[in-house]
């Protein structure tokens, strides 16, 4: 993956300047090191290109832009064609010189005296040095040709050079006969130096992968509004091997790995090849060593695959073969089978570092220790959690060949290529804002780019030479904005047994799950799937966690009870005193938890049968509330709704019977008749209390006690969630949202869940049959790219503190998955 941020870095990134033509006469007069050539041929044309370019406009401040643009002599210079070369000066650092036709008003002084002007002579021709805008520069002329240079010794060097001209190499004379006019810049590099110029402008960065990429490339650069072409030519070096080179007599095939990149990844590289054995033939050049000596255990494997792979996760990288014939690669493997993982076999690999040794310089520093097989597809990983993660994006369909974006960017790109790389603009920053000297990097960090996703690199090898095509394009269809992706994945010792929470965390204003496995342990695993620690309970938590602040601090602990304990747990898993507090006799709902004024005055009610005991959040029994118990034993859990500012607990009993209390346990609303309660909670809605019966009726109660029942068309073991103006109900197949019905397909669904974010409301269901998360907003309407994978309710919220939601949902029977919703 560093290879592919840093091509992209450096043929898209240069191209971001003042550039492109002329004529031969001026090649004459480079400097024989320059390394870069910016070959300008209409400079007015490329200076309004480059002024009007969005992305460019956006980071002018950065310091890669405002040097050119601060470049004294192009503000001296009227030629509209010019070269613009760059040569290493010691490490990390170049010196520029500018060549064009002569005009004489460059070592005339200004009519405003803002210039100055001293002479120098060296080997009897005069050197002019200019100060323009605080910036000094050096310029003679030769044969009515103008050489400025921001050093002395680089126009001492052109004087030397005219007395006895060496000849312009060869390959270079060649690229810059073919590179076009058509365009106002374009760009010469040296292929040969490409890792020279990588390490200069990136000196914190480790990549090694552009040593002797290719002899001299020219791009011509089309620069528009929102979007930068590159398209030229990269020619080989005489007879020495190169990374093009590798392509040799090889014939570019279809580019497939992005139909199993995930949209999470950083990108990928992508080769390909029609005859492996030539391949081989070619790799053995690039090593240096006999044919012979290249290992032939991956021989059978490669010779039925046209197209080999890299894809850089989150964490590590992944390979991938694109198969000719899936059977036959898969008796050559023969692994053993490690896991199943949604219906998914996963195998062990036994040769793991065969790729980087047969690969080389292709594919470096890769382990492969498993592999699994999807269609024409087999992807080799490091680790289990990469393959499972490879695995879910795939059957969630969260891929990257899916997006509006990738497609819109490759639309004009050739299907077949010998080379394709694609990175996304987030990575290119944060590589480039690593490698760049220490004092560039907080510029790189911020760098702008909304808009902009993808930077694309195509190479495809065609006899001595390879055509070379980038683009970096703003993205003009929304795409990721309706994208659903799996981020994180957290596999347990043990199955889960509670459905996964999201919980507040104080420290980063975001929030954790929380899930409790069968073996009793709890665990607290943050947004990005790392387990914070786990902790033994003695039972099952009953019902969902909750959460107080007890010491009012804004640091929030987890409250939870058991059938025989309530549980007080901080952030670091440790239990806060007085907590846990013990119960002899069993608990037999959830706690309920109120605040009845926002005020952090906490009341937790425990139920035991028909006898429920308030505390205080320092577990003391709270003497005022005198109410002690039911007839029969409560169905629900005491729940706490307030209507036009008065507070009620509602206590439904198994025999129907229910009671109404205020916050002091009396009597605040006598219900006039038993009801037939279904197990639905009681909500707020139209200002009643709401439920439902378990023959399916809407039962409401009115302030005055009567109880009023509406004909909804819910069977016995219907499900409901409301607000006080949204109903949502469920039976059978039917989820109703605000009055619409959705026919869902028959299976085993949870209750439906209803959250409250940012003003707008989600309606939530899971098929725990077909393993299937339904998200709806309030007006019933499926969100795009729903439903996707998951094995019990949601819960969802905020969890990183960005622009976008996340939630948390059970996978497999021992899993927790964190999806991000863009």
């Amino acid at each position: 993956m560093r290879s592919l941020v840093a091509i992209i870095f450096l043929l898209i990134a240069i191209s971001c300047e003042k550039i492109s033509e002329t004529s031969n006469s001026l090649l004459d007069h480079i400097p024989r090191d320059t390394q870069i050539i910016i070959k300008i041929n209409n400079f007015e044309e490329a200076s309004s290109a480059l002024r009007d370019n969005n992305f460019i406009k956006n980071n002018e401040g950065l310091a890669f832009f405002s040097h050119l643009k601060k470049l004294a002599i192009l503000d001296e210079t009227k030629a509209n064609e010019s070269l613009l070369c760059f040569s290493p000066f010691g490490k990390n650092d170049f010196e520029y010189t500018y060549i064009s036709k002569f005009d004489p008003t460059i070592i005339a002084q200004d009519s405003l005296g803002t210039k100055k002007i001293e002479t120098l002579t060296y080997a009897d021709q005069t050197i002019y040095k200019i100060t323009s805008k605080e910036q000094d520069f050096f310029a003679t002329y030769q044969d009515s040709i103008l050489i400025a240079s921001s050093s002395q010794l680089l126009v001492e060097n052109a004087i030397r050079m005219k007395e006895g001209l060496i000849p312009v190499d060869a390959d270079l004379q060649k690229v810059f006969d073919v590179s076009g006019t058509d365009n106002a810049i374009s760009i010469l590099i040296n292929g040969k130096k490409l890792q020279n110029i990588h390490d200069s402008l990136l000196p914190n960065a480790t990549t090694e992968s552009l040593h002797n990429f290719s002899g001299w490339i020219t791009t011509d650069a089309k620069i528009e509004q929102n979007a930068i072409f590159l398209n030229g030519v990269a020619i080989e070096k005489d007879s020495l091997s190169s990374t093009i080179s590798i392509f040799d007599n090889t014939i570019a095939q279809e580019n497939r790995v992005s139909e199993v990149t995930p949209i999470s990844a950083k990108g990928f590289i992508s080769f390909t090849y029609d005859d492996f054995n030539t391949l081989k033939r070619n790799l053995s050049k690039a090593q240096d060593r006999d044919l012979e000596d290249v290992p032939t255990e991956l021989d059978d494997l490669l010779l039925n695959a046209s197209e080999i792979g890299i894809i850089s996760m989150e964490k590590e990288d992944a390979l991938v073969l694109t198969s000719l014939d899936t059977q036959t690669l898969t008796e050559n493997l023969q692994g053993r089978k490690v896991e199943t993982y949604r219906s998914t076999p996963i195998y062990s690999y036994e040769n793991a570092t065969s790729f980087s040794e047969v690969l080389n310089p292709l594919i470096k520093n890769f382990e492969a220790k498993y592999y699994s097989i999807y269609d024409e597809f087999i992807f080799f990983g490091t680790s289990l959690s990469t393959m499972r993660d490879i695995i879910s994006n795939i059957l969630n369909k969260t891929l990257l060949f899916d997006q509006e974006y990738y497609a819109n960017t490759v639309k004009d790109l050739s299907e077949e290529s010998s080379i394709l790389i694609v990175g996304t603009v987030n990575n290119i920053q944060d590589y480039i804002a690593e490698g760049v000297k220490e004092e560039f990097g907080t510029q790189w960090s911020t760098l702008k780019h909304k808009g902009y996703e993808l930077g694309i690199l195509q190479i495809i090898k065609e006899n001595d030479f390879a055509h070379i095509h980038g683009i970096l394009q703003k993205n003009s269809v929304k795409g990721a904005a309706t994208s659903v992706i799996q981020t994180a994945s957290t596999t347990l010792e043990h199955k889960l047994l509670t459905k996964p929470i999201l919980v507040k965390n104080h420290r980063t204003k975001g929030l954790d799950v929380a899930v409790q496995d069968v073996q009793n342990n709890l665990y607290l695993i943050s947004d990005k799937g790392t387990i914070f620690w786990k902790k033994q309970i003695d039972g099952e938590i009953l019902g969902d966690i909750q959460q107080i602040d007890i010491y009012k601090n804004g640091r929030y602990q987890l409250l939870f009870n058991t059938a025989n304990t309530l549980y007080l747990v901080d952030r670091d898993g440790k239990d806060v005193a007085p907590y846990p507090k013990k119960f002899e006799t069993t608990i037999t709902q959830p706690l309920s938890l109120f605040d009845y004024d926002k005020n952090k005055k906490y009341r937790i009610i425990i139920t035991q049968g028909n006898k429920i005991t308030m505390f205080n959040s320092e577990a003391e029994i709270v003497t005022g509330f005198r109410f002690k118990g039911t007839e029969t034993d409560l169905l629900l859990k005491p729940k706490h709704i307030r209507i036009a500012s008065k507070d009620h607990i509602l206590l439904s009993e198994k025999s129907g019977k229910l009671t109404i209390l205020d916050r002091l346990g009396k009597i605040r609303i006598p219900v006039k008749e038993n009801i037939n309660f279904s197990e639905n909670e009681w909500y707020q809605y139209q200002d009643k209390f709401t439920s439902t019966t378990k023959d399916g009726y809407l039962v409401q109660i009115q302030k005055d006690g009567n109880v009023t029942k509406k004909k909804l068309a819910l069977e016995k073991d219907n499900k409901i969630v409301s607000t006080n103006k949204t109903l949502v109900t469920f039976s059978e197949n039917r989820l109703t949202i605000k009055g619409k019905t959705l026919e869902l397909n028959y299976g085993v669904y949870t209750a439906p869940r209803l959250f409250y974010i940012n003003d707008k409301i989600y309606v939530t269901i899971t098929d725990i049959q077909s393993k299937q998360v339904y998200l709806y907003d309030s007006n019933g309407i499926l969100f795009p790219n729903f439903p996707v994978y998951g094995n019990s309710a949601l819960s969802l919220g905020n969890m990183d503190n960005d622009s976008n939601l996340e939630f948390a949902v059970q996978g497999e029977e021992n899993n927790v998955l964190i999806y991000q919703i863009n």
